[in-house]
């Protein structure tokens, strides 16, 4: 079960039809499937594969609101997620910008990913080097989603990306088990390959493992090759199957014996601990203890099963069976879908927090070189505005050459400058936000009283303390205005709770630190955080 939420969890933004739902399914022809794995790197360290289309056509599963899932998926990610066939996630060894992956998507028609949700990606690109090969960069993450086939997607970090489009996968052990299991769902870890990591963690930890257990331990990590999780779902069952693949007949024999050995020992010490955890414990009941020492009792039974494992040549099968109600999961289904959109809003506002971490990171680093906080607008000789504060932190943005683009001494809109309003930088792009390109959310809130209508603000000048003093606000799209427009919340003139967002909006301090701030706050608190010198004593949260 840890595996089927494994997989689950790794094809969340693409398939909500795999979070829900799985049933049997067959393989292709070998031509098929070898066209199918062709993008998967051999020495890929794991591979999920997920029969998508057989899944959806079992007749067992038509109680499940398909409806549903479609218009959800066309919402959240801009394509139908019942398109598609087939999902196949690669992992690889972490390079040192982090875990790399690859997802290959196979659909039963044509998509294109110009359609996809532009809250999720980035502009459409031509590829300079691949004829007919477009991508577009995943906001706020290093990833992309790459297309050359109408009914083919890939997705995934870029240096995964880069193998999988660079040659045809050349013949694996990976693949092969991949392509020779008949589960809808399965997932094979190249497990020889990570025994190098593993047997370093193992030694660091192994002086906190008991003695009984070490040796086993030592050997299960040094037998297994592949570990491989076949998941099948038929009418009102289920079946799970774990294998663990090793080089011989007498490698399996060993690792079985070591198994066993731990199983033994692990009851053991398993029911030592819990019986002294439960003597420690004053708030459980004797009627509680007693309780869970019978369910000892019953669970040693079901450990001690000689079935519960059987070595076939070089490999150890372990097999589960478990039942589910289709109605169940009808309904699961819809109650989940608020809870998916709940979490997605989560993310996003936390994306958001960091958007503004960047951009109040930015303010001060502005204010460490130059003495002094940038000004909220540009001035030319007759005092009329020309650019943003937002212009002026772009060299402290990793913006250097973008911030050189623009003409200072003309305003936002002359000719030159509005070409570059297309060019906003993914930080001032509210991952929520579905109104006009080159527009943001973040905004600076003033008043007279703010370092914002300052000649020259200072840090100093913020005497109430800068863990008390907001500096920038994200706004509901509606108050959003041109990135590179001198424009602001004026405190003067609106209720700035009116600009919230829906539930609250994030802020960020003048400290460095980003809160969120609900549309139930006092208004007179709120107008206290705004100023930075008016002696309230106040506090945000």
């Amino acid at each position: 079960m840890a595996s089927m939420a494994h997989v689950f969890r790794s094809t969340l933004n693409w398939s909500t039809l795999a979070l829900l739902v799985s049933s049997q399914s067959s393989l292709a022809p070998a031509q098929q499937v070898a066209e199918r794995y062709q993008s998967i790197a051999g020495d890929s360290l794991s591979l999920t594969s997920i029969d998508v289309a057989a899944i959806q056509g079992r007749k067992e599963l038509e109680i499940v609101p398909w409806e549903i899932i479609s218009a959800f998926g066309k919402q959240e990610l801009g394509v139908d997620p019942l398109l598609i066939s087939s999902i196949d996630i690669a992992a690889g060894m972490p390079s040192i910008n982090g875990p790399e992956f690859g997802v290959s998507i196979i659909t039963s028609a044509p998509i294109d990913i110009a359609n996809l949700n532009n809250r999720l990606f980035g502009d459409v690109t031509d590829s300079p080097k691949v004829k007919g090969m477009r991508f577009r960069a995943a906001i706020g993450a290093p990833m992309k989603v790459v297309q050359s086939e109408p009914q083919k997607v890939l997705f995934g970090t870029e240096g995964t990306l880069r193998r999988m489009m660079s040659a045809k996968s050349k013949p694996s052990k990976i693949v092969e088990l991949a392509s020779n299991s008949k589960a809808p769902i399965r997932a094979i870890t190249a497990f020889e390959s990570l025994r190098p990591l593993i047997d370093g963690a193992y030694a660091d930890a192994v002086d906190n493992v008991p003695p009984q257990l070490q040796d086993d331990i030592q050997i299960v990590i040094d037998e297994i090759q592949y570990f491989v999780t076949e998941t099948d779902l038929f009418g009102m069952f289920g079946k799970i199957e774990m294998k663990f693949i090793t080089a011989s007949n007498e490698s399996a024999k060993k690792l079985a014996g070591a198994l066993e050995r731990l199983r033994t020992n692990g009851m053991v010490l398993g029911e030592q601990a819990i019986l002294q955890a439960l003597e420690n414990e004053p708030q459980v009941t004797p009627a509680v203890r007693e309780a869970c020492i019978q369910y000892l009792e019953r669970l040693k039974v079901f450990l001690s099963k000689a079935e519960l494992w059987k070595v076939s040549g070089d490999e150890i099968a372990i097999q589960g069976e478990f039942a589910y109600s289709v109605p169940t999961i009808g309904v699961l289904t819809g109650l989940l879908l608020p809870a998916i959109q709940a979490a997605r809003e989560a993310a996003r506002r936390m994306s958001s927090a960091n958007n503004l971490k960047q951009l109040v990171l930015g303010l001060l680093n502005y204010e460490s070189s130059y003495k002094q906080f940038p000004p909220r607008a540009t001035k030319d000789r007759n005092d009329k505005p020309l650019l943003s504060w937002r212009v002026a932190i772009l060299p402290f943005l990793d913006e250097s050459r973008l911030f050189q683009e623009f003409h200072m001494d003309e305003a936002w809109d002359s000719p030159h400058n509005i070409k570059l309003l297309e060019r906003m930088p993914s930080v001032f792009r509210h991952p929520s936000y579905a109104g006009p390109a080159g527009h943001t959310v973040y905004l600076a809130p003033f008043t007279a009283a703010t370092i914002w209508e300052m000649s020259k603000p200072r840090f100093g000048a913020i005497t109430d303390g800068t863990s008390n003093t907001i500096s920038l606000i994200e706004v509901a799209d509606v108050n959003a205005v041109p990135w590179t427009k001198p424009e602001d919340l004026d405190a003067d003139l609106i209720n700035i709770l009116d600009c919230f967002r829906m539930q609250g909006s994030n802020v960020s301090m003048f400290d460095g630190s980003v809160r969120y701030l609900l549309k139930s706050i006092d208004p007179t608190v709120l107008r206290a955080l705004i100023t930075s010198a008016g002696g309230e004593v106040v506090s945000p949260d």
